[in-house]
């Protein structure tokens, strides 16, 4: 019966900070404005600086001394209403309408600089190939208790790789290029967790209680607490606000073949590889109790009793700081592991793809490629000092197939280009949740230009992205109970991205 009572307050209050991190959402591929532009249909060209990400082989067919860079605006807006809250499976002072995510835009900047003499090429560019956030305010805590933080859930990746190039030329048909990811990533996670409230769920603690001379007074006590309202919304789940940072440096590596059959028609073949990022952190954790003096005065009536579990062992000391101080108001900072470290995987990309320069003044582009997603399996979460397992986040996404295609028509002064691709998302709803935006398959069109002057190429474009409405059905609770792995609710979003960018030949007067 001690063990059973027992109230294993600490891991259910951390062990879920891991369930939502980022997915499809966060594969940022707005390196160069002109390959933007082009819906990212750019491996059979990739003929300046933003080739060494697309296809390093690419490169050696630009003429000397290059430069460029790119800045991309990501303006994102998802919209969640919580679907019915289930007994024990979510704190239920969730909005019964639409909430939306703190208006952000995000600046994405990149650039590069290379050089070929038409033989052999080198250069080395920086990017952001993952990245962005959220932030949300979906929770009422104003009468569960004022003092938790405004903003409930809060997300930031920012993944940079400073990528050196090469590339070679064997003949005019057939080129190769190979480049290194020096890959630094910084993660910052805010969430809260959900502990269900010990006066509504343990019911192996009360039916024991029931069984001794304590009983009356127990009763009392938890009628008393059911005819105040106190365990109903939003007293039902004790809530802690936890946050995790760390950060981590890795490798990888991409090459590239280009392949020109005829002049008119080019195929090029590339592939991104990345190692694990070994991620070192911290995380602190604090839990709120519920706000309500009323109530804690009358659970002030068991103090004795509660006194008499603990130096009996049948809970321990944190069941017994919660179930006294429940309704107190205080706050109070969570025993957590000092430091913890995880292997982030990044997925690894393969692309194929096919341009054609035929038709008078027109260019047109293919591509299609595939993301390992399914890289993101299990993660495991370990306590840094032992190496002993302290939380995992389950994704079980799947691999994505990306398709698209581009146009570029030449004006006398002026170069119009537009892109379309569509690409699936890597999850479903049982590990959907508002912090990222990835729910469901999206479809992308892109339009921009390029005007040259001199030795300059200025380049815009504006790229909107079309997801369809999705629902979560169901709450899913962990297999250990502890956590969940979604938020069941309705779903919608929209992007809208805007990219400017600069390319200037060092030797074009």
């Amino acid at each position: 019966m001690k063990k059973a009572a027992k109230l294993t307050l600490v891991t259910m209050l951390v062990f879920g900070i891991f369930t939502t991190v980022f997915g499809a959402g966060v594969a940022l591929t707005g390196i160069g404005a002109r390959a933007q532009a082009l819906g990212g249909n750019y491996r059979a060209l990739s003929n300046e600086w933003s080739g060494m990400y697309w296809n390093p082989a690419g490169i050696v067919f630009s003429n000397g001394l290059t430069a460029g860079f790119s800045n991309e605006f990501i303006k994102v807006g998802v919209g969640y209403t919580s679907a019915p809250s289930l007994a024990g499976q979510q704190f239920s002072a969730t909005s019964t309408s639409e909430v939306e995510n703190e208006p952000k835009t995000f600046i994405v900047p990149s650039g590069g600089i290379c050089y070929s003499n038409g033989k052999f090429a080198a250069g080395l560019g920086v990017w952001a190939p993952f990245g962005l956030g959220a932030k949300w305010d979906i929770l009422n805590t104003s009468t569960y208790n004022s003092a938790y933080p405004e903003f409930d859930y809060d997300d930031d990746l920012q993944i940079i790789d400073i990528h050196p190039t090469i590339a070679y030329k064997f003949s005019d048909k057939l080129s190769i290029g190979v480049g290194a990811s020096i890959i630094m990533a910084d993660i910052m996670i805010q969430k809260p967790n959900f502990t269900p409230n010990p006066y509504i769920y343990q019911q192996d603690l009360w039916n024991y209680l029931l069984t001794t001379p304590y009983a009356d007074a127990v009763t009392s006590v938890l009628n008393g607490l059911g005819a105040m309202g106190v365990k109903n919304s939003p007293y039902d789940h004790l809530l802690t606000d936890t946050v995790l940072d760390g950060d981590g440096t890795g490798f990888g590596f991409n090459f590239g073949i280009m392949y020109k059959p005829t002049e008119n028609l080019s195929i090029g073949i590339s592939g991104q590889i990345y190692n694990d990022i070994p991620l070192e952190g911290t995380v602190t954790a604090k839990t709120y109790m519920a706000t309500n003096l009323t109530a804690h005065q009358t659970v002030q009536n068991l103090k004795p009793i509660y006194d008499y579990l603990l130096s009996n062992k049948i809970i321990d000391a944190d069941s017994y700081n919660a179930l006294l101080n429940y309704y107190s108001g205080v706050a109070v900072d969570r025993p957590v592991p000092e430091k913890i470290k995880a292997d982030l995987p990044l997925p690894a990309t393969f692309g194929l793809g096919i341009a054609y320069t035929g038709i008078n003044n027109l260019l047109l582009t293919a591509d299609v490629s595939m993301t390992q997603w399914s890289s993101w399996d299990v993660i495991d979460i370990q306590d840094n000092a032992t190496g002993e397992s302290f939380s995992e986040l389950v994704e079980n996404w799947e691999d994505g197939i990306r398709f698209g295609i581009g146009a570029e028509y030449y004006l006398s002064k002026l170069t119009l280009r537009g892109g379309y691709y569509t690409e699936p998302r890597a999850g479903d709803e049982t590990t959907m949740t508002p912090t990222i935006p990835d729910i469901s398959r999206r479809h992308v069109g892109i339009v921009g230009f390029e005007l040259p002057i001199g030795p300059m190429k200025l380049h815009a474009s504006y790229e909107k992205i079309f997801v369809a409405d999705n629902t979560a059905e169901k709450w899913e609770l962990a297999a250990d109970g502890k956590a969940y792995d979604n938020m069941a609710g309705d779903y919608n979003m929209g992007i809208n991205i805007f990219m400017f960018g600069l390319d200037y030949s060092f030797g074009k007067k």
